[in-house]
């Protein structure tokens, strides 16, 4: 499905470069201290609520968890590349597997369902475009054919990417599309789980382009079909999936494969 030939590279590239910028915007919020607000949560429950000292300790608790070396703290450069791809890939990947594995509580049924796919892909872009940035990728056309050899397994370049797309256009597009800069809608996890939706339905039609991209095992696509416990089945389709994609990634970097057509 991956070469239809009814949809062309430029229709590809054209949702895969805004899903690029959502997915910069999305990254760029993880690279903090307080990622989804939680210690100044934690700071205004203390000046208010004078918690007791089982409440002071899981304060202090929680607070030296989000001091641990993480995206955007001080030490996070010195890390090595592979452990800091690797968190992305566990602690990203973790909680963007549970996302997208979430159509599949319906079991076969959520076959016929577009976002079954879209949703799937939107979620292995999100680690793709973190290791990029691992990586050392500014560019936004790198990034995005990288995102679109891993998801499509079209021979699509940067050249491609600047052809078909305007990338400033792009940009104040998608952020009109996923409501950046809106303050007065919740932050955190929710915040989090509705971007993510909200950048998988970029794709707009082009399920089916995505159906090749990187899956887990036989076992887990099959558990991904009953009633109820297919969310499991879909949780672990995806968790490999996205590792899959991380990898491949990784290889298209590391050789620069990504820049050329295969001959």
């Amino acid at each position: 499905m991956a070469d239809r030939p009814d949809i062309p590279d430029s229709a590809v590239i054209l949702a895969l470069s805004r899903v690029e910028f959502g997915i910069d915007s999305v990254l760029d919020s993880l690279r903090t201290q307080d990622p989804f607000g939680i210690r100044s949560v934690l700071t205004e429950y203390s000046a208010q609520e004078q918690p007791n000292l089982a409440e002071k300790g899981l304060i202090l608790a929680i607070d030296r968890l989000l001091k641990m070396r993480v995206p955007g703290h001080t030490e996070w450069p010195t890390l090595p590349l592979a452990e800091r791809c690797d968190w992305w890939v566990e602690r990203l990947g973790g909680f963007a597997a549970v996302v997208a594995g979430l159509p599949r509580i319906s079991g076969a049924a959520a076959d016929r369902l577009p976002i079954k796919d879209t949703l799937g892909a939107a979620v292995q872009a999100m680690v793709i475009g973190a290791v990029c940035r691992e990586y050392g990728v500014e560019a936004h056309a790198d990034r995005t054919a990288v995102i679109a050899r891993v998801l499509t397994d079209r021979p699509i370049t940067p050249d491609d990417v600047l052809k078909y797309d305007d990338p400033t256009a792009a940009g104040q597009d998608v952020a009109k599309q996923l409501g950046f800069g809106d303050e007065s809608e919740e932050a955190g996890l929710r915040k989090g789980v509705r971007l993510v939706w909200r950048i998988s339905k970029l794709f707009g039609g082009l399920g089916e382009v995505f159906e090749e991209r990187p899956r887990g095992s036989l076992g887990a696509r099959l558990l991904g079909k009953l009633p109820a416990v297919g969310l499991v089945g879909g949780f672990f389709d995806e968790r490999t999936g996205i590792r899959k994609a991380a990898y491949e990634a990784a290889d298209l970097l590391m050789t620069g494969a990504f820049r050329t057509k295969p001959v």
